[in-house]
């Protein structure tokens, strides 16, 4: 765990102004609802899958599952601005699915991929495999996934091998 403390220490530095990157729990809540709740509508469809209420947005915030959910943010000086979510998919423990969300209007790239970065050393202390969904992912992170030769166009599902190293596509 200190060696991915040191990962978000070093990621910190690399961003500019009042940055960083670190670990948000349940304590947390009242950020991440403000974090999801500036989407406006086609951020919220797209990283929900559909037009979610404020409410929705609250329930979906209120109903996170702390003890199998790990999430990383990008914090600016007020709020953060990117959220990567670690989930452990409670019907095989080897595995978790992975979603990023920034709403910034900005190069999302590097910072997409930094999450990226730290999603993958954060899980492979406790997952063989992370999940990424294809219909719902951000853009960049596809982007990212796509520029490694790793995604085919007709799969519903990316699958990041955590134990070899390796990321591949899911069988379809």
């Amino acid at each position: 765990m200190v060696y991915v403390l040191n990962k978000l220490a070093v990621a910190s530095q690399r961003t500019p102004g009042l940055r960083s990157f670190q670990f948000l729990n349940s304590n947390d809540l009242h950020k991440l609802e403000a974090f999801f709740l500036s989407f406006d509508f086609d951020q919220r469809r797209a990283y929900f899958g559909g037009g979610v209420s404020d409410q929705s947005v609250r329930n979906y915030c209120g109903t996170i599952d702390w003890v199998h959910t790990t999430a990383i943010a990008r914090t600016g000086p007020y709020c953060p601005e990117a959220i990567a979510l670690v989930v452990s998919q409670l019907s095989n423990d080897a595995c978790a699915e992975l979603s990023i969300a920034c709403p910034l209007l900005c190069d999302q790239r590097p910072i997409i991929a930094a999450l990226l970065d730290l999603a993958i050393e954060i899980g492979a202390l406790q997952y063989r495999t992370l999940i990424v969904n294809r219909e719902l992912a951000n853009p960049e992170l596809l982007s990212l996934l796509r520029d490694s030769d790793l995604t085919r166009s007709d799969c519903e599902t990316v699958e990041i091998n955590l134990a070899d190293g390796h990321s591949r596509t899911a069988a379809c």
